[in-house]
Formats: C-alpha cells, structure tokens, sequence
C-alpha cells in the first residue's frame, strides 16, 4: 500500500523530473533526510506513548527484559522487517534526535548532513552524559557544520569530536584512558586476527612503518599493496626479513638493514596544535594527520613525548615566502605545512585521505613556461588532493576546480561538475589556523595558466569490465576450491567410519 502511495506523490516542488545530475542527487539525498527524521520523529511518538501507557517516562531505569524500549523495537523490526539490533538501534537514534542531539538532527531534516553523518556525529558524542553538556555539544557542532558548505561523513564526525573535545576534555582524557591498551589474537576456521589497542598517535606510527617498509619493492614484485602490508608487519613483529618477491638476486629493492633503518628514520607523525594548547592556557583542539581530532591533554602529552619534536608555523612569514627561492612551484616547508594542516584531507568533498598522503595541487595550473602568467605557488592556490583525485582533475574534462579566500579569510573549495553542479566547502581545519587565508598576495591574477598534455594520463592495467571477471574468476576458484575440499572431507570421514550399521 506504502508502495502505491508513494508512487503518485508528485515530487516535481523539490527538484524531482527538472534537475538532473549532481543536483538530482543532492536533492534526493535531502528527501533521504527529510524522511528519516520524519520516521525518528515517529518512532519516539511510539516510544512516549508507550510509556504513558505503562506509566513511566522514556528515560527511566527498569529492569523488565520485556520493557517499554524492547516493545518498540520489536515492533519497529516487524515494520522494516529487519533484525532486533537493527531495530534497537533505529530506537536509539530516534531517542538521540528528540532528546539529546535536536538541532544536529534539524540538519539532517534540512538536507544539510546525510542520515548516515548524523549517526557518526551520535557516535562521537556518546560518552557525553550530562544534560547541559550534551545541548552545549549539540548547539556548537550543529552552528559549526551548518556553515561548512559541503558537509561529508567524516566531516561531520570530526565536528562533534572537536566539540566533544573542547567542551569536555577532562571527560575526554578520562575515557581514552579506560580504553587501554593491549594485543589480542584471534583463531578460527580459516586463520587467525591480529589486534592492537594503543594510542592514536602510536597506530598512526605503526600504520607508516608497515607501509615505509612494504612500499620497498620492485615493479616485478607479484604481491598486491595489502599482502605487502601484512609480511612487512609480520617480518617486523617477528624481526624476520621483508624482501622483494621478483626472484631477481639484484634487484634494487632489497635493502640492508641500514636501508631499512633509514626509511624508518623518515617516518613522521604530524601533529598541529595552538601554542596556547601546547603551553596550557587554552582546551584548544588539536589535529592528528590520518587520524583526527585530539583533545588538549592528548595534544600535550604527545609533545611531551621523548621522540617529539615541537616546530613553530611562521604564518606571517608565508606572505614573502610562499614559494622555494629559485623555484618558484615548490612551496616551502612552512607553505606545505600550513596548507595540508588547514584542510586535514584531500580537499576532494567527501574524501578523507589524509593530508600528508596527498599531491600538493596548484588549482589554477602553474605555467611552467611562465611563471608569473600562471597560478601562483600561494596558500590562496594551493589545496592537498589525494593521487586519485589529483589525476581526475588533472585530466577529466569539463570539470571546474576553484578555490576562494572570503572576507574573514577562510579558504573554500568549489568543484563543479560536467552537468554544472556545485559544491562548496570551507577548510576543514579552518579553526586551527584562522589567519592563515588573511595573509595577503604578493602575485597577480594568471592570465595564462599551464597547459597539461592529455598524452601524460596514466592507463589502467586492466579495464573496468577486465578486473571485475578476474575477480569474478577468483571467487568462483575460490568456491570451487572450497567444494573440493568438503568433498575430500567426506570421503576421507566415510572411509574412517566405514558403512552405516544396517
């Protein structure tokens, strides 16, 4: 019957049947939204009636198995034919949205966050329990992402542990410390997990280690990256040896362990933080390149570690020296530092490759031939783009990729897409270095940007529709593999046991 009702509903007053699209898309995400506060909104109706009829209130502490919570929930399970948790966890979010996190909610009803950005931003936010607490982190992550432009997942999570961080970082420090650490290994039919629980800062470490040392192989090397990743973390763990799988005994890759002591000597954990926060007259946050958010404490207790090294930002000083002396599209280390700091990701909207992984992009393209005629090598110009998008917009047509310092100089990004969609997003990282888009420009407007050569885009190895039959093929080989050995089993149990007993 829902099915019917919604197929006549005439959706045309939202965009529906005119735009086309991004636009199409965005609008339909917005009506995802919309709709699922509407459903939360209505599953917190079910929830308070139910426990006037049983004469509590919503929060109370009862200990029934079969209480007023289990009762929705089961009956939000039958509605969407879905499992228990799944229906448990609709009831908690309906009660997030009502109770605890209002005005994020409104954001998602808005169009302004995705259904599943509020989720990660009720995730962030869980450990809050006080109530004036919880509305000071709701009314601050909600002002904060309502101004963004462009708000992904990870953006949104991100907003809320900030406001988590500033508001509560006492809260904060006291939970990361019940946390612990700690190495647990895993068996089961197939073969065995690995984990570690540890610091951010320390799994950030250990994730460029493994890779520092996987990443030295040659091009005939057979292994894909992540089986790379796991014989470089056990040859480390076991300080066994990684090598190179070509089978060539000269084969450049194959470091000593000098070779192998240097590449660890290289691996750096960036993290930015205020002066203020590192001297302890301010709670300001502090960011961690691949992971995040850090509260103050944790900002502190990172510097105050023996292999820390602590270096001063010149901001001020990027205004004259933006760019290397004698290259004039290299920036300097402070330029490159400032400028993947204040964007903390690739600046693609929605990607979350940490800054530090990613190409440093000129946005209007540097002129080679002419320096002065192209886009300039300056914080107004420059923005971190993962390999992958770095490519894309390098090469794919139609395409804009623009970049605009406002009045109160934040930095925003606009893409626009083939069919004229746009999107804009502000820096994410905007309130870590606020007067970084206030340094002035020392160039002129480009009048002739560089030119790129369609001839340079890199190829793929194999085509779209080639990689995925191979690994259709793989997963067939796989079943089959599989279905040969229960089969073996079998045979082998019914030549043990011998002829059933009739």
């Amino acid at each position: 019957m829902a099915g019917n009702v919604w197929a006549k509903v005439d959706l045309s007053p939202v965009g529906v049947g005119g735009e086309a699209g991004g636009a199409l898309i965005d609008v339909l995400q917005a009506g995802e939204g919309m709709l699922m506060f509407l459903r939360f909104e209505a599953i917190y109706a079910m929830l308070t009636a139910a426990a006037a009829r049983e004469g509590v209130e919503v929060g109370d502490a009862d200990h029934r198995v079969v209480d007023v919570f289990a009762s929705v929930a089961r009956e939000v399970a039958v509605a969407l034919r879905v499992a228990a948790g799944t229906a448990d966890r609709q009831v908690n979010l309906a009660v997030e949205a009502a109770e605890r996190l209002p005005q994020v909610a409104r954001l998602m009803r808005d169009g302004v966050i995705s259904v599943a950005a509020f989720g990660d931003v009720v995730l962030q936010t869980t450990g809050v329990a006080d109530t004036d607490l919880i509305a000071a982190v709701d009314a601050t992550t909600a002002a904060e992402l309502r101004e963004m432009g462009g708000v992904s997942r990870r953006d949104a999570g991100d907003t809320a542990r900030r406001a988590v961080a500033e508001l509560d970082p006492d809260g904060v420090r006291e939970r990361r410390e019940l946390r612990g650490k700690g190495v647990h290994v895993s068996h089961d039919v197939d073969g065995s997990d690995v984990t570690i629980t540890t610091t951010p800062e320390d799994a950030v470490l250990i994730d460029a280690s493994v890779s520092a040392v996987a990443d030295r192989v040659c091009a005939d090397d057979s292994r894909s990256r992540g089986v790379r990743r796991h014989d470089a973390a056990v040859a480390l763990l076991t300080r066994g040896e990684f090598a190179c799988d070509c089978g060539n005994p000269d084969c450049a890759a194959t470091g000593s362990a000098a070779t192998v002591a240097e590449r660890f000597a290289s691996v750096v954990v960036h993290v930015v933080a205020d002066a203020s926060t590192l001297s302890g007259d301010s709670d300001k946050a502090g960011w961690l390149d691949g992971f995040g958010v850090l509260d103050a404490h944790h900002v502190r207790e990172i510097a105050a570690r023996g292999d820390a090294i602590t270096r001063p930002l010149d901001i001020v000083g990027l205004a004259d020296h933006a760019a290397q002396p004698g290259n004039a599209y290299r920036p300097t280390a402070a330029c490159d530092t400032a400028m993947r700091a204040v964007f903390g990701s690739c600046s693609e909207p929605g990607c979350a490759r940490r800054a530090w992984s990613c190409d440093l992009d000129h946005v209007c393209e540097f002129n080679h031939a002419d320096n002065a005629a192209g886009g300039a090598t300056c914080p107004c110009n420059l923005n971190p783009k993962c390999r992958f998008h770095h490519v894309l917009k390098t090469f794919a047509s139609d395409w804009v990729d623009d970049q605009i310092v406002d009045a109160d100089g934040a930095i925003w990004t606009e893409v626009t897409t083939p069919t004229g969609y746009t999107v804009r997003s502000r820096a994410r990282n905007h309130w870590l270095l606020p007067d970084l888009g206030l340094i002035p420009c020392r160039h002129g407007e480009p009048v002739a940007p560089g030119s790129v050569d369609d001839a340079a885009q890199p190829d793929r190895v194999r085509t779209r529709t080639q990689a995925k039959h191979a690994y259709r093929m793989r997963i067939r080989s796989r079943r089959r593999y599989v279905q040969v050995c229960a089969a073996a089993d079998r045979a082998v149990s019914i030549e043990q046991d011998g002829p059933p007993p009739f």
